[in-house]
Protein backbone atom coordinates (compact mmCIF):
# COMPACT_ATOMS: atom_id res chain seq x y z
CA UNK A 1 0.00 0.00 0.00
CA UNK A 2 1.23 3.81 -0.79
CA UNK A 3 1.97 5.97 1.99
CA UNK A 4 0.26 8.75 0.00
CA UNK A 5 -2.72 9.71 2.25
CA UNK A 6 -6.05 7.66 1.23
CA UNK A 7 -9.04 8.86 -0.13
CA UNK A 8 -12.18 8.54 2.05
CA UNK A 9 -14.99 6.44 0.28
CA UNK A 10 -18.38 5.77 1.89
CA UNK A 11 -21.86 5.65 1.12
CA UNK A 12 -24.89 6.09 3.90
CA UNK A 13 -28.33 5.40 3.90
CA UNK A 14 -30.48 8.85 3.85
CA UNK A 15 -32.86 7.56 6.33
CA UNK A 16 -30.02 6.89 8.45
CA UNK A 17 -28.38 10.59 8.49
CA UNK A 18 -29.50 13.80 10.83
CA UNK A 19 -31.02 16.06 8.66
CA UNK A 20 -31.80 18.88 11.28
CA UNK A 21 -31.25 22.70 8.91
CA UNK A 22 -32.00 21.21 5.56
CA UNK A 23 -34.57 21.69 3.47
CA UNK A 24 -37.37 18.90 3.49
CA UNK A 25 -36.82 15.70 1.66
CA UNK A 26 -39.52 16.02 -0.66
CA UNK A 27 -38.71 19.79 -1.63
CA UNK A 28 -36.51 20.82 -4.59
CA UNK A 29 -33.50 22.56 -2.69
CA UNK A 30 -33.16 19.16 -0.38
CA UNK A 31 -30.66 17.27 -3.03
CA UNK A 32 -28.32 20.19 -3.23
CA UNK A 33 -28.38 21.50 0.05
CA UNK A 34 -27.04 17.64 1.73
CA UNK A 35 -24.39 17.52 -1.37
CA UNK A 36 -23.11 21.03 -0.31
CA UNK A 37 -23.41 19.54 3.27
CA UNK A 38 -20.62 16.74 2.57
CA UNK A 39 -18.48 19.58 -0.34
CA UNK A 40 -18.79 22.06 2.66
CA UNK A 41 -16.96 19.60 4.56
CA UNK A 42 -14.27 18.23 2.49
CA UNK A 43 -13.39 21.71 1.59
CA UNK A 44 -13.09 22.96 4.82
CA UNK A 45 -10.15 20.27 5.35
CA UNK A 46 -8.81 21.32 1.63
CA UNK A 47 -10.11 18.72 0.41
CA UNK A 48 -12.44 18.17 -3.13
CA UNK A 49 -15.11 16.05 -2.96
CA UNK A 50 -17.60 14.02 -5.52
CA UNK A 51 -21.07 13.95 -3.73
CA UNK A 52 -23.91 11.79 -5.29
CA UNK A 53 -27.33 11.00 -3.94
CA UNK A 54 -30.06 8.54 -5.09
CA UNK A 55 -33.73 7.91 -3.63
CA UNK A 56 -31.60 5.36 -1.08
CA UNK A 57 -28.06 6.74 -0.53
CA UNK A 58 -26.08 9.40 -0.65
CA UNK A 59 -22.02 8.15 -1.33
CA UNK A 60 -19.12 10.31 -1.01
CA UNK A 61 -15.30 10.08 -2.46
CA UNK A 62 -13.34 12.42 -0.44
CA UNK A 63 -9.90 13.27 -1.92
CA UNK A 64 -7.16 14.67 0.00
CA UNK A 65 -4.24 16.41 -2.31
CA UNK A 66 -1.92 13.97 -3.56
CA UNK A 67 -4.07 11.66 -2.18
CA UNK A 68 -3.68 7.68 -3.76
CA UNK A 69 -6.62 7.36 -6.92
CA UNK A 70 -9.38 6.00 -5.25
CA UNK A 71 -9.37 2.78 -7.77
CA UNK A 72 -5.95 2.53 -7.20
CA UNK A 73 -6.68 2.53 -3.52
CA UNK A 74 -9.49 0.21 -3.15
CA UNK A 75 -7.84 -2.43 -5.31
CA UNK A 76 -4.92 -1.96 -3.28
CA UNK A 77 -7.09 -2.92 -0.46
CA UNK A 78 -8.73 -5.82 -2.56
CA UNK A 79 -4.86 -7.30 -3.19
CA UNK A 80 -3.59 -7.36 0.38
CA UNK A 81 -6.87 -9.52 1.33
CA UNK A 82 -8.67 -6.78 3.30
CA UNK A 83 -12.20 -7.88 1.55
CA UNK A 84 -14.53 -6.71 4.50
CA UNK A 85 -12.53 -3.48 4.21
CA UNK A 86 -12.65 -2.84 0.28
CA UNK A 87 -16.56 -3.44 0.02
CA UNK A 88 -18.23 -1.03 1.42
CA UNK A 89 -15.99 1.42 -0.66
CA UNK A 90 -16.54 -0.99 -3.96
CA UNK A 91 -20.48 -0.50 -3.15
CA UNK A 92 -20.01 2.82 -3.13
CA UNK A 93 -18.19 3.85 -5.65
CA UNK A 94 -20.53 1.06 -7.77
CA UNK A 95 -23.33 3.59 -7.32
CA UNK A 96 -21.35 6.81 -8.50
CA UNK A 97 -19.96 5.38 -11.63
CA UNK A 98 -19.62 2.94 -14.33
CA UNK A 99 -16.96 1.63 -14.42
CA UNK A 100 -16.62 -2.25 -15.56
CA UNK A 101 -13.20 -2.29 -12.85
CA UNK A 102 -15.06 -1.53 -10.06
CA UNK A 103 -18.16 -4.11 -10.86
CA UNK A 104 -15.29 -6.49 -11.41
CA UNK A 105 -13.74 -6.12 -8.83
CA UNK A 106 -16.87 -5.69 -6.44
CA UNK A 107 -18.83 -9.29 -7.71
CA UNK A 108 -15.07 -10.76 -7.00
CA UNK A 109 -14.93 -9.72 -3.42
CA UNK A 110 -18.24 -10.89 -2.83
CA UNK A 111 -17.53 -14.01 -4.10
CA UNK A 112 -14.52 -14.45 -2.23
CA UNK A 113 -16.42 -13.44 0.76
CA UNK A 114 -19.10 -16.74 0.04
CA UNK A 115 -21.55 -14.57 -1.00
CA UNK A 116 -22.24 -16.17 -4.69
CA UNK A 117 -25.70 -15.32 -5.27
CA UNK A 118 -25.08 -11.04 -5.14
CA UNK A 119 -21.45 -11.70 -6.96
CA UNK A 120 -23.55 -11.91 -10.31
CA UNK A 121 -25.51 -8.56 -10.44
CA UNK A 122 -22.04 -6.52 -10.66
CA UNK A 123 -20.41 -9.38 -12.66
CA UNK A 124 -22.93 -9.42 -15.63
CA UNK A 125 -23.16 -5.36 -15.11
CA UNK A 126 -19.36 -4.87 -15.99
CA UNK A 127 -20.37 -7.25 -18.62
CA UNK A 128 -22.79 -4.40 -19.77
CA UNK A 129 -20.50 -2.22 -19.70
CA UNK A 130 -17.58 -3.90 -21.20
CA UNK A 131 -18.61 -6.84 -23.58
CA UNK A 132 -14.70 -7.70 -24.07
CA UNK A 133 -14.13 -8.19 -20.24
CA UNK A 134 -13.04 -12.07 -20.14
CA UNK A 135 -12.47 -11.86 -16.58
CA UNK A 136 -15.94 -11.06 -15.87
CA UNK A 137 -16.76 -14.19 -17.74
CA UNK A 138 -14.18 -16.23 -15.70
CA UNK A 139 -16.07 -14.79 -12.42
CA UNK A 140 -19.47 -15.27 -13.31
CA UNK A 141 -18.44 -19.25 -14.89
CA UNK A 142 -16.59 -19.93 -11.35
CA UNK A 143 -20.02 -18.37 -9.52
CA UNK A 144 -22.72 -20.51 -11.90
CA UNK A 145 -20.35 -23.46 -11.20
CA UNK A 146 -20.49 -22.84 -7.57
CA UNK A 147 -24.52 -22.38 -7.68
CA UNK A 148 -24.86 -25.81 -9.81
CA UNK A 149 -25.81 -24.18 -12.78
CA UNK A 150 -23.72 -26.13 -15.24
CA UNK A 151 -24.99 -24.66 -18.47
CA UNK A 152 -24.83 -21.01 -17.33
CA UNK A 153 -20.79 -21.77 -16.04
CA UNK A 154 -20.01 -23.71 -19.50
CA UNK A 155 -21.62 -20.56 -21.76
CA UNK A 156 -19.82 -17.75 -19.31
CA UNK A 157 -16.51 -19.33 -19.68
CA UNK A 158 -16.88 -20.07 -23.26
CA UNK A 159 -17.28 -16.32 -24.18
CA UNK A 160 -14.23 -15.98 -21.75
CA UNK A 161 -11.90 -18.63 -23.92
CA UNK A 162 -13.51 -16.86 -27.21
CA UNK A 163 -12.50 -13.54 -26.03
CA UNK A 164 -9.31 -14.46 -24.45
CA UNK A 165 -7.76 -17.73 -26.35
CA UNK A 166 -4.76 -17.40 -24.28
CA UNK A 167 -6.21 -17.09 -20.78
CA UNK A 168 -5.05 -20.47 -19.28
CA UNK A 169 -7.47 -19.75 -16.19
CA UNK A 170 -10.47 -19.11 -18.97
CA UNK A 171 -9.58 -22.95 -20.33
CA UNK A 172 -8.86 -24.55 -16.59
CA UNK A 173 -12.18 -23.44 -15.60
CA UNK A 174 -14.04 -24.40 -18.50
CA UNK A 175 -12.56 -27.96 -19.15
CA UNK A 176 -12.81 -28.38 -14.96
CA UNK A 177 -17.03 -27.52 -16.11
CA UNK A 178 -16.89 -29.80 -18.59
CA UNK A 179 -15.33 -32.76 -17.18
CA UNK A 180 -17.45 -32.42 -14.25
CA UNK A 181 -20.46 -33.04 -16.40
CA UNK A 182 -19.18 -36.05 -17.95
CA UNK A 183 -17.25 -34.35 -20.97
CA UNK A 184 -14.26 -36.00 -20.66
CA UNK A 185 -13.06 -35.92 -24.26
CA UNK A 186 -14.13 -32.40 -24.83
CA UNK A 187 -12.07 -31.24 -21.76
CA UNK A 188 -8.83 -33.13 -22.87
CA UNK A 189 -7.78 -30.67 -25.58
CA UNK A 190 -8.90 -27.69 -22.85
CA UNK A 191 -6.33 -29.17 -20.17
CA UNK A 192 -3.54 -29.99 -22.15
CA UNK A 193 -3.74 -26.57 -23.80
CA UNK A 194 -4.24 -24.65 -19.98
CA UNK A 195 -1.02 -26.70 -18.74
CA UNK A 196 0.99 -25.50 -21.80
CA UNK A 197 0.18 -21.97 -21.50
CA UNK A 198 0.59 -22.35 -17.41
CA UNK A 199 3.34 -24.88 -16.92
CA UNK A 200 4.10 -23.71 -13.69
CA UNK A 201 0.29 -24.13 -12.28
CA UNK A 202 -0.11 -26.93 -10.49
CA UNK A 203 -4.37 -26.76 -10.83
CA UNK A 204 -3.69 -26.88 -14.69
CA UNK A 205 -1.56 -30.65 -14.77
CA UNK A 206 -3.82 -31.91 -11.90
CA UNK A 207 -6.63 -31.08 -14.14
CA UNK A 208 -5.18 -33.22 -16.92
CA UNK A 209 -3.97 -36.42 -15.01
CA UNK A 210 -8.12 -36.03 -13.25
CA UNK A 211 -9.26 -36.06 -16.69
CA UNK A 212 -7.08 -38.54 -18.48
CA UNK A 213 -7.59 -40.83 -15.19
CA UNK A 214 -11.70 -40.44 -15.67
CA UNK A 215 -11.13 -41.42 -19.14
CA UNK A 216 -9.27 -44.63 -18.22
CA UNK A 217 -8.19 -47.11 -20.88
CA UNK A 218 -5.29 -46.18 -22.68
CA UNK A 219 -5.05 -42.91 -21.03
CA UNK A 220 -4.36 -44.28 -17.71
CA UNK A 221 -0.58 -44.53 -18.51
CA UNK A 222 -0.41 -41.23 -19.40
CA UNK A 223 -2.30 -40.23 -16.25
CA UNK A 224 0.28 -41.46 -14.27
CA UNK A 225 2.69 -39.85 -15.84
CA UNK A 226 1.28 -36.59 -14.86
CA UNK A 227 0.77 -37.41 -11.97
CA UNK A 228 4.25 -38.34 -11.05
CA UNK A 229 5.34 -34.87 -12.78
CA UNK A 230 3.11 -33.27 -10.18
CA UNK A 231 4.84 -35.20 -7.46
CA UNK A 232 8.38 -33.73 -8.95
CA UNK A 233 7.51 -30.41 -9.85
CA UNK A 234 5.68 -29.45 -7.19
CA UNK A 235 6.63 -31.41 -3.62
CA UNK A 236 5.24 -29.02 -0.84
CA UNK A 237 2.08 -28.31 -2.51
CA UNK A 238 -1.45 -28.62 -0.86
CA UNK A 239 -2.25 -31.15 -3.38
CA UNK A 240 0.30 -33.46 -3.24
CA UNK A 241 -1.29 -35.42 -0.72
CA UNK A 242 -4.16 -36.49 -3.00
CA UNK A 243 -1.80 -36.63 -6.24
CA UNK A 244 -0.54 -39.90 -4.03
CA UNK A 245 -3.48 -41.11 -3.48
CA UNK A 246 -4.42 -41.07 -6.84
CA UNK A 247 -1.11 -42.16 -7.99
CA UNK A 248 -1.32 -45.18 -5.53
CA UNK A 249 -4.36 -46.15 -6.43
CA UNK A 250 -3.35 -46.35 -10.22
CA UNK A 251 -0.36 -48.41 -9.94
CA UNK A 252 -2.47 -50.36 -7.88
CA UNK A 253 -4.86 -51.12 -10.22
CA UNK A 254 -1.85 -51.59 -12.73
CA UNK A 255 -0.46 -53.91 -10.02
CA UNK A 256 -3.34 -56.24 -10.43
CA UNK A 257 -4.31 -56.14 -14.05
CA UNK A 258 -0.97 -57.89 -15.10
CA UNK A 259 -2.69 -61.25 -12.93
CA UNK A 260 -6.16 -60.52 -14.29
CA UNK A 261 -6.95 -59.07 -10.53
CA UNK A 262 -5.80 -62.13 -9.03
CA UNK A 263 -3.39 -62.64 -6.12
CA UNK A 264 0.05 -61.59 -6.78
CA UNK A 265 2.33 -64.38 -5.40
CA UNK A 266 5.21 -62.45 -6.28
CA UNK A 267 4.39 -59.99 -4.17
CA UNK A 268 3.44 -62.45 -0.99
CA UNK A 269 6.94 -64.04 -1.56
CA UNK A 270 8.72 -60.75 -1.42
CA UNK A 271 6.68 -59.55 1.67
CA UNK A 272 7.67 -63.10 3.57
CA UNK A 273 10.51 -62.63 2.55
CA UNK A 274 10.55 -59.02 4.05
CA UNK A 275 9.03 -60.61 7.24
CA UNK A 276 11.75 -63.15 7.89
CA UNK A 277 14.52 -60.07 7.22
CA UNK A 278 12.84 -57.77 9.67
CA UNK A 279 12.15 -59.82 12.30
CA UNK A 280 15.83 -60.11 12.65
CA UNK A 281 16.79 -56.06 12.33
CA UNK A 282 16.20 -53.37 15.13
CA UNK A 283 13.05 -51.05 14.35
CA UNK A 284 15.29 -48.42 13.63
CA UNK A 285 16.85 -50.11 10.73
CA UNK A 286 13.68 -51.07 9.49
CA UNK A 287 12.35 -47.78 10.22
CA UNK A 288 15.24 -46.51 7.81
CA UNK A 289 14.40 -49.23 5.37
CA UNK A 290 10.76 -48.26 4.65
CA UNK A 291 11.53 -44.43 4.40
CA UNK A 292 14.55 -44.65 1.90
CA UNK A 293 11.93 -47.16 0.01
CA UNK A 294 9.47 -43.98 0.22
CA UNK A 295 12.42 -41.46 -0.86
CA UNK A 296 12.75 -43.62 -3.82
CA UNK A 297 9.29 -43.96 -4.44
CA UNK A 298 8.68 -40.35 -4.70
CA UNK A 299 9.52 -40.44 -8.41
CA UNK A 300 7.22 -43.65 -8.77
CA UNK A 301 8.38 -47.45 -8.91
CA UNK A 302 8.23 -49.26 -12.18
CA UNK A 303 6.37 -52.38 -10.14
CA UNK A 304 5.33 -54.48 -13.68
CA UNK A 305 8.99 -54.52 -14.93
CA UNK A 306 10.92 -56.32 -13.19
CA UNK A 307 13.93 -55.64 -15.59
CA UNK A 308 14.25 -52.29 -14.10
CA UNK A 309 16.52 -52.76 -10.90
CA UNK A 310 16.81 -50.43 -7.77
CA UNK A 311 18.99 -50.42 -5.18
CA UNK A 312 19.58 -49.18 -1.47
CA UNK A 313 21.74 -47.91 0.94
CA UNK A 314 20.31 -49.49 3.80
CA UNK A 315 19.68 -52.88 2.73
CA UNK A 316 22.53 -54.62 0.31
CA UNK A 317 20.75 -56.15 -3.11
CA UNK A 318 19.26 -55.33 -6.51
CA UNK A 319 14.95 -55.04 -6.22
CA UNK A 320 12.49 -55.05 -8.80
CA UNK A 321 10.03 -52.08 -8.31
CA UNK A 322 7.52 -54.65 -6.95
CA UNK A 323 9.97 -55.88 -4.45
CA UNK A 324 10.62 -52.47 -2.86
CA UNK A 325 6.57 -51.81 -2.72
CA UNK A 326 6.24 -55.41 -0.75
CA UNK A 327 8.81 -54.61 1.86
CA UNK A 328 8.14 -50.92 2.16
CA UNK A 329 4.15 -52.60 3.02
CA UNK A 330 5.52 -55.29 5.56
CA UNK A 331 7.65 -52.63 6.91
CA UNK A 332 4.85 -50.08 7.38
CA UNK A 333 2.66 -52.89 9.04
CA UNK A 334 5.30 -53.90 11.67
CA UNK A 335 5.24 -50.57 13.20
CA UNK A 336 0.96 -49.71 12.47
CA UNK A 337 -0.80 -53.06 11.96
CA UNK A 338 -3.62 -50.24 11.05
CA UNK A 339 -2.25 -47.97 8.73
CA UNK A 340 -3.10 -47.87 4.85
CA UNK A 341 0.49 -48.33 3.26
CA UNK A 342 -1.49 -47.37 -0.10
CA UNK A 343 0.57 -49.95 -1.65
CA UNK A 344 -3.09 -52.08 -2.76
CA UNK A 345 -1.36 -55.45 -1.41
CA UNK A 346 -3.45 -56.14 1.70
CA UNK A 347 -4.96 -59.14 0.16
CA UNK A 348 -0.95 -60.10 -0.63
CA UNK A 349 -0.06 -59.27 2.87
CA UNK A 350 -3.08 -61.25 4.19
CA UNK A 351 -1.27 -64.16 2.56
CA UNK A 352 1.66 -63.75 3.54
CA UNK A 353 1.19 -63.55 7.10
CA UNK A 354 -0.94 -66.74 6.84
CA UNK A 355 2.13 -68.51 5.41
CA UNK A 356 4.84 -67.69 7.92
CA UNK A 357 2.57 -68.57 10.17
CA UNK A 358 2.59 -72.11 9.20
CA UNK A 359 6.47 -72.09 8.79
Amino acid sequence: MSNKQAPEIFQHRIDDLDLTGLPSRDSDGFEQALVSRYALEYAQRGWNALVTLDDNYVRVIGIPEGSVEPKAYVIGLLQHGFLDDALPILEAMSGMLNDADIEYNLGICLSELGRIDECLSPLLRCIELDAAYANAYIGLGVAYGRLGKPEEAEAALRSAVRIEPENFYAKRNLAGILAKNGKLQEALPLFRQAASLAPKDPGCWLGLAQCLDELGGEHHKEAGTVYDKILRQFPDHPIIEQVHKARNRLSNDSLHQAVDGNIRMDAVMYMLGAMNDFAKLPKEAVGKIVLEIANVGQNGLQINDANIRYSLMNKPGDYSGLHLLSMMHVGIKLFDPNADSGSGLDREYEVALSMRAKQ
